[in-house]
């Protein structure tokens, strides 16, 4: 069964692409780019759950992308996988914010065990569905990178529901887990946070995932 979890990689060696493609395409949802500005033309919009980084690429280096990367997004997992493999270079990578590093040639085992393991950390951490992500580290929501900016009422309903994807979640329970109460008492609370919710996704380009459920509670659907 093939992981959810999606996969960008920048790399412009058709060879070492079609690697990428033997190894992951089975188990993950990959997209390849050759270049930077390839990558920087979809990154925006659609925010992947790891990144594999070559650093010689023909447009711009792979430092140059793992920076501006990170002026978006300081959380998603990016592997550099490149030829150059002396020491300075690693630190380099590192120190720019890679989360590992690997030298080329590579072995497929060693590369499959290193991105279920960035995955794995990550994972612990942060939610996605569609283009919208949960960073429970700083209690952060964003929609495309952009951050929603929610109310901790508001990050705890999205954070459930953006968890439950797909599913119902009843008004008793999301009333329960974020007000920790089990008596309902003035619901109207509820549904004056989930308009509140409604408007910043909104605001932010994300539309309208928030489906109401009319009698049971509420859905986050992405498209």
């Amino acid at each position: 069964m093939k992981n959810s979890a999606e996969i960008f990689i920048v790399e412009d060696d058709e060879g070492i692409r079609e690697v990428y493609s033997g190894a992951l395409e089975d188990e993950y949802k990959i997209v390849m780019f050759e270049n930077g500005a390839d990558f920087f033309r979809e990154f925006p919009k659609n925010q992947p759950d790891l990144i594999i980084l070559d650093i010689m690429l023909p447009d711009m280096d792979g430092y140059t992308i793992l920076q501006k990367i990170r002026t978006v997004n300081e959380r998603i997992p990016v592997i550099i996988v490149s030829a150059k493999n002396d020491e300075l270079s690693f630190v380099k990578g590192l120190n720019k914010g890679a989360d590992d590093y690997m030298a080329k040639p590579f072995s497929i085992l060693e590369l499959l065990a290193r991105v279920k393991t960035c995955l794995r950390r990550s994972n612990l951490y942060i939610s996605s569905a569609g283009n919208f992500s949960i960073d429970r580290n700083t209690y952060k929501a964003s929609y495309c990178g952009k951050d929603l900016c929610l109310t901790l009422k508001e990050y705890r309903l999205f954070d459930i529901l953006l968890g439950n994807a797909g599913i119902t979640i009843d008004r008793e329970q999301l009333f329960r887990e974020v007000w920790n109460d089990d008596f309902m008492g003035e619901t109207r609370a509820l549904d004056m946070h989930i308009a509140t919710l409604r408007e910043k996704i909104k605001e932010a380009g994300g539309g309208e995932p928030i489906i109401t459920v009319r009698g049971v509670g509420y859905r986050f659907e992405t498209k």
